[in-house]
């Protein structure tokens, strides 16, 4: 699991012991982003403007401000050298003092802002933010007579080895571009076209019900977090009431387009804004639900202390956040506290994400204009496992 990977090697980072500060960057380096189309990209000014004002923050330790420019520096050059496919649409850069941490990450889902930072360890919220918004997904495209199977992940869509279902041969073989006309069928009066009508309602019925089995068998295979599908008009409808129950609960969106015989690359960019609305969509239905499980006493809980207390519990399953949540930690209870100290973190962002990771509950950062419910919640919603 890709995903899963990378949040395993964030949890063995916040793990690792650091010598002093440590340097978090999140470079916005979006080429398409409007932005970034000048002489000097915005990345590159909100960069440096981000590591002048960590430089600038003096504490009166003039070893760890010596360590901090020498990291500043460092960070600099290592995203001022690196090429345009190295930086790709965002970049996550920790590096710690002496070279305990050092940890370069490309992304082709952008991060939602430029972001420097300086901490006793890595902040690794933005990081976690683009990862849950990249799932790994399945796209089918369907059409009257072939269906497609393609990976996305992180940006990125690409062909499986074996990516078409032929329902004839009744199993499923590479993609070599767009099918040939297969001829027509002439002749004949009005009852026979109608015949030939009827048995093609029932080829179709069969090929939708076959394709929708084995899309559903394929993507469990290959361990998919979510389903998209992309057929027009009622193709859509009778795949989806096709789908055994398991997967259609993965099915997130239906798209009414027909983009079967577009290249990888085509189709998920058309796919892009969709695949975007069904993560809010998703997050945004999961707050809710979570809001009023809380008030009615269900498996949901909200605010910092809590969310904190379930998090130290080991009882939460997914954790939704708003990033610039301003907490008074003065404002929390005893415990809560504790468990902020506990975690060696400066905020209780970090410490909530931290034991997240620690936990293996799953991490969403999401704006109250995204999750609404957030705004009730006091910045901090979690769907509880028990």
């Amino acid at each position: 699991m890709k995903n899963q990977q990378r949040v395993e090697e964030l949890r063995e980072l916040i793990d690792r012991e650091s010598e002093g500060p440590v340097l978090s960057v999140f470079c916005r380096t979006d080429p398409r982003d409007p932005a970034n189309s000048s002489e000097t990209p915005a990345w590159s000014i909100a960069l440096k403007n981000g590591l002048s004002h960590v430089t600038g923050f003096h504490e009166g330790d003039h070893g760890k401000e010596q360590s901090v420019k020498k990291l500043c520096a460092e960070a600099e050059r290592r995203l001022t050298v690196a090429s345009a496919a190295e930086r790709g649409r965002s970049v996550a850069l920790f590096l710690g003092s002496g070279g305990s941490i050092d940890s370069f990450t490309t992304f082709q889902i952008p991060v939602r802002q430029d972001y420097v930072t300086i901490d006793s360890g890595p902040v690794v919220w933005p990081m976690l933010d683009v990862i849950d918004r990249g799932q790994r997904t399945g796209i089918a495209l369907l059409s009257h007579d072939r269906i497609r199977l393609l990976e996305w992940w992180d940006g990125r869509t690409k062909d499986l080895e074996e990516s078409t279902f032929d329902l004839e041969l009744g199993d499923w073989h590479q993609y070599r571009g767009p099918a040939r006309p297969q001829g027509t069928v002439g002749g004949g009066g009005v009852s026979n076209v109608s015949a030939y009508d009827d048995r093609v309602k029932v080829w179709r019925d069969r090929f939708v019900k076959a394709a929708a089995k084995a899309i559903a068998e394929s993507a469990d295979e290959l361990g998919f977090d979510r389903l998209v599908a992309a057929a027009e008009g009622e193709l859509g409808a009778g795949f989806n009431e096709a789908l055994p129950a398991g997967m259609r609960s993965r099915l997130v969106t239906t798209v009414h387009l027909n983009l079967i015989d577009l290249s990888a690359a085509e189709a998920g960019a058309a796919l892009d804004p969709h695949l975007r609305q069904a993560w809010r969509d998703e997050v945004s239905g999961d707050g809710e639900r979570a809001l009023e499980r809380s008030k009615g006493g269900g498996r949901a809980v909200t605010g910092p202390d809590e969310v904190l207390g379930a998090l130290g519990e080991g009882r939460v399953e997914h954790l939704i956040l708003d990033p610039y949540l301003e907490a008074d930690e003065a404002n929390l209870d005893s415990a809560s506290r504790e468990a902020i100290s506990e975690a060696g973190e400066a905020s209780l962002q970090e410490a909530l994400v931290e034991l997240a990771l620690r936990t293996n509950a799953r991490v969403t950062s999401a704006s109250v204009d995204e999750v609404p419910a957030l705004g009730e919640a006091n910045g901090v919603i979690a769907l509880l496992r028990y």
